[in-house]
């Protein structure tokens, strides 16, 4: 059955007028990533329902772009596709998602500690937060796995290179092989980026070299420059595609000079490695450190930011109160998430500073020049 052109536009604007009571209830539908999604952004949304809506009953050979709504391959944008587009269909705004988690965090005695080397919390259906824990090594750094539907983005492999003690690939492998199987995909390339170069970011990649689907970036700004395609490091923003999935990479030095920060459009989470995270902000380059947050800022006017996430917690809960280096228990630690004005506070600062860097405490983080 084909709807004649006015009959699909009179739906069409029926279907306008119901789309917020549609959003309110699909909330609970599970999203088929990347589906209806015709600008890129992470979100199925009122922008794409009039990209749909200019293709209704319009026949996609002649008709550029309409191709992403024919979601049954018979040649035509219809009602069948337009019923499969509204179960996708979730509004403007982000895919939620929860940080409603207790982190491990160490223990009084780490000979007798309970908990496992590793922490794995699913933040939504795709995005996983891991942590190391504290007992195994001081730093306890976090990690951070994107699924798209080609692709699944690692950033940074944790502070111990043991498979034994600290077995990063096989648990996020075990998260891979459970997600493909639960979302019907044939095998994702497994893509090991980082934060920055350090370390206690880096130490596992010796666990993921030689995997089948698995590409690790090196370490060098060079190399993160080549991967990501940048021309112009660090002034440029590039664009790197999971499948239906969109990040933004922006080179952020100043901590280390591979550092990256990376904005998820789904999530509108902004990862922002060593560079802002609850605790002691090490600086090696002070110019590029202060150009580096600028650009930052630079980049999300306008834009939704649902949290900045960084790569560990030193600050306890009590404003301006940080963890001694090297403590291996932090009963009670600040929260993982940070948000948009910690950004715009921290750069305000630091633009302040100018040309004389200085040590300064802040409820949230602390400016530590080295």
């Amino acid at each position: 059955m084909r709807f004649s052109t006015d009959s699909a536009m009179t739906f069409a604007r029926t279907a306008t007028r119901c789309l917020a009571l549609c959003a309110a209830l699909l909330f609970s539908v599970p999203l088929l990533a990347g589906i209806g999604d015709s600008d890129l952004d992470g979100d199925v949304d009122a922008v794409d329902f009039a990209a749909l809506e200019s293709c209704l009953d319009g026949p996609v050979a002649t008709s550029p772009g309409c191709e992403l709504f024919d979601l049954s391959n018979n040649g035509t944008v219809d009602m069948r596709d337009f019923a499969s587009f509204q179960q996708n269909f979730h509004g403007d705004g982000p895919i939620p998602g929860t940080l409603n988690v207790t982190w491990i965090h160490g223990s009084p005695s780490c000979s007798s500690d309970p908990n496992p080397p590793i922490q794995v919390h699913q933040y939504n259906d795709n995005t996983f937060i891991l942590r190391q824990n504290k007992c195994l090594h001081y730093e306890a750094p976090f990690i951070y796995v994107l699924f798209g539907d080609e692709k699944v983005f690692i950033q940074d492999t944790g502070a111990t290179s043991s498979s034994s003690a600290f077995p990063i690939q096989a648990t996020i492998q075990d998260i891979i092989d459970t997600y493909e199987v639960d979302h019907g995909l044939a095998p994702l390339d497994v893509i090991v980026t980082h934060s920055h170069s350090h370390g206690d970011h880096v130490a596992g990649d010796g666990q993921f070299s030689g995997e089948p689907n698995t590409t690790v970036v090196g370490l060098s700004s060079f190399a993160v420059r080549n991967f990501f395609g940048f021309t112009s490091w660090p002034d440029e923003v590039v664009t790197y595609d999971l499948g239906g999935r969109v990040l933004d990479v922006m080179g952020i030095p100043g901590h280390q000079a591979a550092s990256v920060a990376v904005y998820d459009r789904q999530t509108d989470i902004l990862l922002t490695g060593d560079t802002l995270y609850p605790g002691r902000l090490y600086i090696n380059d002070w110019d590029e450190y202060q150009d580096s947050t600028q650009r930052m800022v630079d980049f999300t006017i306008g834009l939704n930011i649902e949290h900045v996430l960084g790569t560990h917690i030193e600050m306890s809960s009590t404003p301006g109160d940080d963890y001694p280096i090297g403590t291996v228990y932090q009963p009670d630690e600040h929260v993982l998430q940070l948000g948009i004005e910690h950004l715009i506070e921290l750069n305000d600062a630091v633009q302040a500073m100018g040309a004389s860097p200085s040590f300064e405490v802040h409820d949230d983080f602390i400016i530590f020049r080295l």
